[in-house]
């Protein structure tokens, strides 16, 4: 008897938990309903796209720390089994065509905190690529490169600069990314700042929704990733200036605050 019954309410705790979660999975995507079941199942999913058109990218090679090898799969998709323990994994990606990416992923009590990185293809010497990837929340951010007494790129500003040295590759209105502008060519006398925009939430100074996006910058430089920005935390307002470029090099800000640079 207790053998059917042990197996029995197993069964019924876990159509319990499906319940329960039916109405939240119901408003998620379905690549992203399928990572969920995935990790009910005891593995975690890294989704690689390309920065350029946000597609996925099939056949790339990744490698994580402690981990093992893996290839992602039609949908970009790379399942890995969720290591023992917790904490920040060395991650490799390689594909023909794209830059060889080196990050991180941070995973606690099972989960990872951040599960989507957009690859840059390979690039023209000297171009810069500064991508940026975010989670369902808000629904529209928006990236912006201002040349300091010249142009202003951005999705209603101006796409392309006059010297075509600048553009917006893409622009994302729906979440998750991936926004993409390229640098082909820094005016080592000229002076820019790049900021992102809530656009959701814009002129609300007291929202916190752009510092709970999981917003991610990435700069692709050299045939490398130069930097990676996470979206400060626990901080009010709608714009996030992430770096500047002076004198050819680029400075560090990484501050939100409730006016547009």
């Amino acid at each position: 008897m207790n053998k059917i019954i042990g197996p029995f309410f197993r069964l019924l705790l876990i159509g319990l938990i499906l319940l329960a979660h039916t109405n939240i999975w119901a408003q998620k995507p379905q690549r992203e309903m399928e990572d969920e079941f995935a990790e009910l199942e005891g593995e975690l999913t890294l989704n690689i796209f390309n920065a350029l058109d946000g597609k996925p990218i099939a056949g790339g090679v990744v490698w994580i720390e402690k981990v093992g090898e893996f290839v992602t799969d039609e949908e970009g998709k790379a399942r890995f089994p969720i290591p023992p323990e917790d904490g920040f994994y060395n991650v490799i990606f390689k594909k023909e065509g794209f830059i060889e990416t080196h990050f991180n992923i941070e995973i606690t009590a099972g989960t990872m905190f951040f599960d989507r990185i957009s690859i840059s293809p390979a690039l023209t010497a000297g171009a810069v690529r500064v991508v940026l990837d975010w989670s369902a929340e808000p629904r529209d951010l928006d990236a912006h490169l201002v040349k300091i007494g010249n142009y202003h790129i951005s999705y209603r500003d101006k796409r392309v600069s006059d010297d075509k040295t600048v553009q917006l590759d893409r622009d994302d209105t729906d979440g998750y990314g991936p926004e993409t502008i390229t640098i082909n060519k820094i005016d080592s006398k000229g002076e820019y700042v790049f900021f992102v925009h809530d656009f959701t939430n814009q002129n609300k100074a007291n929202s916190t929704a752009l510092s709970k996006s999981k917003a991610c910058i990435r700069v692709y430089y050299a045939g490398q990733l130069l930097y990676n920005w996470r979206v400060p935390l626990k901080t009010k307002g709608f714009c996030w200036e992430v770096f500047r470029i002076q004198q050819g090099n680029i400075v560090p800000v990484n501050q939100i605050r409730a006016t547009l640079p």
